[in-house]
């Protein structure tokens, strides 16, 4: 098994041995990673997100490991940071800018019979393996990696960009 098997868009926790870190790269190669850089870059207007893909990039990595503890059961620490340069419009003038995106991330997923627990019932985040680390429930041993870092992308997308902020809007007087 290769390390593209190991960190895809679902992860299997059967295929995973427990305690060997998995260090990971992902970047636009991989068709759910460009689907993200395509969705970012869908603000821009000017040209169609896929004719953006060639002067904007992604870049996700970081490391992964099955862990096993008796309160907890089977888990898998995630930690990373996905680093990304995508193409929109500025809010207040609709001029096409590029922004930089840096999130880092440190998640646990935990089995989600536990989400209820005494343990995990109404946090969303815990305190494990000497780090505090924000909580996904998964399903069937499956873990699906690609929903987390959706999640943590547009979490901290910037919805309302802006060019030059100290700029005058060409026709509007301002005081």
């Amino acid at each position: 098994m290769n390390k593209q098997d190991k960190v895809g868009a679902k992860i299997n926790l059967i295929k995973l041995a427990a305690n060997n870190p998995i260090q990971f790269e992902l970047d636009q190669e991989t068709d759910w990673v460009k689907e993200f850089l395509m969705e970012m870059n869908e603000n821009a207007t000017e040209r169609s997100p896929e004719e953006y893909l060639e002067e904007t990039s992604i870049l996700i990595s970081g490391e992964i490991e099955k862990k096993n503890k008796p309160d907890m059961g089977e888990f898998l620490i995630a930690k990373g940071i996905v680093e990304a340069d995508y193409v929109t419009e500025c809010v207040r003038t609709l001029k096409p800018m590029t922004v930089q995106l840096d999130v880092p991330f440190k998640i646990v997923f935990i089995d989600e019979a536990l989400a209820t627990s005494e343990l995990f019932a109404g946090i969303d985040e815990t305190y494990v393996e000497n780090d505090v680390y924000e909580i996904y429930f998964y399903n069937k041993r499956t873990i699906d990696f690609q929903e987390m870092l959706h999640e943590q992308i547009f979490l901290n997308y910037n919805q309302y960009p802006v060019l030059d902020a100290e700029s005058k809007i060409e026709g509007v007087d301002t005081p």
